[in-house]
């Protein structure tokens, strides 16, 4: 499970997530914490950057299927993330088929100096949707949920707000991200973080 902040800006996307992984019993609740150095942001031919929220197992199916199909990529994107998407919630599904398939994907690329940032739900079979920006949230309960998205919303804005030529910079964006995270105090999020920033002219990395 996670906390996921995805957004778009004038020339970059960025996406920062924690790298928290659990086990959770039939009910959600939490088992035990398997890894906190777990990237749920997967970056592709260095122009396209996938992160995800949800069952752990169903993008990892997903990124398998794009590793082994990459030369499909190029000739239609949407189509392509889609099928890899369906792909993980149908083996989860089999292997799993007693447990919600809950997951959410972001897609982000630069294509002739416009950014591109697609949300994919498994609610809708990962139809996809542009956004602009985008907070998930995967806690304990569906109330605890609620409450950290309205306190990141408020956190974030509210630094923005306050310092907005700072808050600028890709990287001052990041680590503001990494913070919000960082603030959250439930099982299923993690306190390390990871952040990719995408531009015309690249990747990079930010472990925090």
């Amino acid at each position: 499970m996670t906390m996921l902040i995805v957004m778009s800006t004038d020339n970059s996307i960025i996406m920062t997530s924690d790298k928290r992984v659990t086990r959770t019993d039939s009910f959600g609740k939490v088992i035990k914490v398997q890894s906190d150095d777990y990237k749920k942001i997967k970056i592709i031919k260095g122009k396209y950057i996938v992160s995800f929220a949800g069952r752990t197992a169903i993008a990892e199916k997903a990124f398998k299927f794009i590793d082994e199909n990459i030369e499909l990529l190029e000739y239609d994107i949407h189509l392509f993330f889609k099928n890899a998407f369906q792909y993980g919630k149908t083996c989860f599904e089999n292997k799993f088929p007693n447990i919600e398939p809950i997951s959410v994907f972001f897609l982000g690329y630069i294509r002739e100096d416009t950014n591109y940032l697609i949300g994919y739900s498994s609610d809708d079979d990962y139809k996809g949707m542009p956004i602009s920006a985008s907070i998930k949230v995967r806690a304990e309960s569906l109330v605890m949920e609620n409450l950290l998205l309205n306190e990141t919303q408020n956190f974030i804005s509210t630094k923005i707000s306050s310092r907005p030529s700072f808050y600028q910079t890709d990287e001052n964006l990041s680590v503001l991200f990494s913070e919000a995270i960082k603030r959250m105090n439930d099982q299923m999020i993690g306190k390390t973080t990871y952040s990719v920033v995408l531009t015309s002219n690249g990747v990079t990395e930010l472990h925090t």
